[in-house]
């Protein structure tokens, strides 16, 4: 075993300026990218591996194929991988001399690629693809010329091409006919003749074909015995009618690459991850391996799909949505027209996940007479089916608020209205919003008449990019942020005309698998006629000080904290039944920031640590002590605050 954590795949083996390597796709952290390791066949230490390639963060390498047969490397040090990119697949050169990417392989009438393989001179490059009519076939690019060339045109799926030598190269494919008709065995593909014919042909599911370095036999993985095993048989000789099994592991084998003619380095699974192993082929010892004869009589003819007739006729399925509770969670939001509110929001969505609910509810009754008056509630639906996303809903705020001018007084104010939006995904990490929003806004004093009424119309634009990943209390790598411009009008009364500009930024460092450093910096600004007050404090911003407290049309944040795990599993025995807690988690954390609308005042703050505890994957309870920082960060408040509130980290 010559590595210990992550999932390993898609071994490839190089000697380099002297240097055994080994370069692979893994995901040792959550995102999936391409690592280098030193290899030392004289020793059993493990080497850490080094990251070449980061995935999984921006729209080049959208996602990777984690799983199937998707690197190559040349005699000549260049790295052939395929990742997701925008709407289709592409094929990445990466130099290893000048560690950058030289060429990215992208093809419109080709939607999914995998399998790429070098030629020996490494002119040509040969993969599998599918196009948009589905057909997965064979193909292959050469660099100087840039030609692209089709070799197969049909129904079958040809996979896991390599060049067997200048002229012939083999793959895996279901075209086989007679009696193991669809399985997926061996074929020779003549560049020559243009011709097609079996190298095996057995009843069983063969692939990743691999030749020795001395071009002598023929390795590949076989399900024959139930999993994907190491079989062998000569190739280039009179005697090729005979299969030989390698290996018998309880599990299956993932690719695998030759280091010499005896030993290869290949992926397995075992105790819930897939690791890299040395195995000497020549110390196998199978008591009785497996041997299977190549009957090429019982091929016969190619196979076709059976045609279907039917008569054609149309009828409308009637499709009813099934929804399921996705989380629940509190929550405090900061927006440029209805200022700070808080609450819980339950999310709701299909099978498919793609129509979702979100609704949220919130009172801010302070007796029991004023319940009805002083509730909250919105409800928004967001459908993703299409490219172009949006979301529509109805909302309605009541409740006291502070942003009277040069007073401490407060206010009650009402608003209601409606709201349409539009999200325009870039990539997975980064997309475009518009919205606009219609709300009647009826401002009154406590006791008073209503002293200003308005219409507002709210535009929006804002700029969103998310590649962060999670743990179970909130994000532990990756980055965050959002840029909004908007512009809020009463068009009835002219009571009302402000503009507003948010940034959002937060950013993770990872420090081990589990813990990690979160920052988060963001300024809020409103100016304009009546703008909107902001406001800080609570559980989600400047912890410790008072909801409602911190307030102005200007404001900052600024958040560091460590977050790391602190049990892992705690069980609580009572006499009837009892409780399990998983994955609770620590956080020591300091907070400043400030808030005016003409003249800066101070700089406040606060530190403290907490505990995270999340329940069912939905919910996460969080506790936190700690100290308030007033006076331009120069004095401790005496006291220590105590603060609970369920939701999840910044």
């Amino acid at each position: 075993k010559i590595t210990n954590q992550g999932y390993n795949f898609d071994p490839a083996y190089i000697e380099r300026n002297g240097q055994k390597e080994i370069y692979f796709i893994g995901n040792h952290n959550g995102y999936t990218s391409v690592f280098q390791m030193k290899y030392d066949p004289e020793t059993q230490e493990y080497v850490k591996p080094k990251v070449i390639i980061e995935g999984e963060r921006e729209a080049e390498f959208e996602a990777f194929h984690l799983l199937e047969n998707s690197l190559d490397v040349s005699y000549s040090g260049e790295i052939a991988f395929v990742t997701k990119s925008l709407n289709t697949d592409v094929i990445h050169i990466y130099s290893l001399e000048n560690e950058k990417i030289t060429t990215t392989l992208r093809f419109d009438e080709l939607i999914t690629l995998k399998s790429p393989s070098f030629s020996k001179d490494g002119s040509l490059l040969i993969f599998s693809g599918m196009d948009r009519k589905g057909y997965s076939d064979l193909f292959t690019y050469k660099f100087g010329t840039k030609v692209l060339t089709r070799l197969t045109n049909d129904y079958y799926e040809d996979i896991d091409p390599i060049f067997a030598n200048d002229s012939k190269i083999i793959f895996s494919s279901d075209r086989t006919a007679g009696d193991y008709q669809q399985t997926y065995n061996l074929f020779e593909y003549d560049f020559n003749t243009k011709e097609i014919s079996y190298l095996t042909y057995i009843n069983a599911n063969l692939s990743t074909p691999k030749i020795n370095p001395t071009g002598e036999v023929l390795y590949f993985t076989s399900d024959y015995d139930g999993t994907y095993n190491i079989w062998k048989m000569k190739y280039g000789s009179s005697d090729d009618s005979k299969i030989e099994q390698v290996t018998k592991f309880v599990t299956s084998v993932y690719g695998f690459s030759f280091v010499n003619n005896n030993t290869i380095i290949t992926s397995a699974f075992e105790k819930f991850s897939f690791q890299f192993y040395k195995f000497d082929l020549s110390k196998t010892n199978l008591p009785k391996p497996n041997v299977l004869i190549n009957d090429f009589i019982l091929a016969r003819s190619k196979w076709n799909a059976p045609r279907i007739s039917a008569s054609s006729q149309s009828e409308r399925l009637v499709y009813e949505n099934e929804y399921a509770l996705d989380y629940a969670v509190g929550q405090l939001i900061t927006d440029p027209v209805y200022g700070s509110r808080g609450g819980a929001v339950l999310t709701l969505s299909d099978l498919l996940g793609d129509d979702r609910y979100l609704f949220y509810f919130y009172n801010t009754a302070e007796v029991q007479s004023e319940i009805l008056k002083n509730f909250n509630v919105a409800m928004t639906r967001i459908n993703l089916k299409e490219r172009t996303n949006y979301g529509y809903g109805v909302f309605h705020y009541a409740g006291r608020r502070y942003d009277i001018r040069e007073s401490n007084e407060y206010f009650y104010e009402r608003v209601y209205g409606g709201f349409f939006e539009l999200y325009y995904p870039f990539s997975s990490f980064q997309r475009l919003e518009a919205g606009v929003s219609i709300a009647n806004s009826d401002k009154e004093l406590i006791g008073n008449l209503i002293t200003r009424k308005s219409l507002l119309i709210t535009n929006s634009l804002s700029f969103v990019h998310d590649n962060s990943i999670w743990a179970p209390s909130g994000p532990i790598d990756g980055s965050r942020f959002r840029i909004l411009l908007g512009y809020t009008s009463d068009v009835k009364f002219s009571n009302v005309n402000y503009y507003s500009f948010i940034v959002d930024y937060r950013k993770y460092f990872r420090l081990g698998l589990r813990s990690a450093i979160a920052t988060r910096a963001a300024l809020f600004v409103n100016n304009g006629k009546e703008a909107r007050r902001y406001f800080a404090g609570g559980s989600w911003d400047l912890r410790g000080w008072p909801r409602w407290s911190i307030r102005g049309e200007k404001l900052w944040l600024s958040s560091v904290e460590l977050r790391f795990p602190l049990v892992d599993q705690l069980n609580i025995k009572f006499p009837f039944f009892g409780l399990s807690f998983f994955n609770i988690r620590g956080a020591v954390f300091a907070d400043a920031g400030s808030a005016w609308d003409n003249k800066y005042k101070e700089t406040i703050g606060s530190v403290g640590f907490g505990i995270r505890i999340n329940l069912l994957g939905a919910l996460t309870f969080r506790y936190d002590i700690g100290k308030k920082i007033e006076k331009n960060f120069s004095q401790f408040q005496p006291e220590l605050f105590y603060q609970f509130f369920f939701g999840w980290d910044f």
